[in-house]
């Protein structure tokens, strides 16, 4: 008898863990590189990793240089990837 109660706890415990391990999805990342362009318009710089980056909207550009080193923090939400803040390394 309780031997099956602990089972019991045991499976739920696992059930909740996996829940919560799963959580909203957001996860950080960083990139760091060379800026090699800029495109204001579309908010978007690329590095010299060979990606382009889409910036949210509120991240100044204006500060920015190509040949400039920095670190593009980002947040992924699934697969979709947002950069949130853009850092002069050097």
């Amino acid at each position: 008898m309780l031997s099956r109660f602990f089972t019991r706890l045991a499976i739920s415990l696992a059930m909740v863990l996996i829940a919560v391990g799963s959580g909203p999805g957001w996860s950080l990342a960083h990139v760091s590189g060379s800026i090699t362009s800029i495109d204001p318009k579309a908010h978007q710089i690329a590095l010299d990793n060979g990606k382009t980056y889409a910036l949210q909207t509120d991240v100044n550009l204006a500060n920015l240089a190509v040949g400039d080193r920095v670190t593009l923090n980002a947040e992924y939400k699934g697969k979709q990837q947002i950069i949130i803040k853009v850092t002069k390394t050097g």
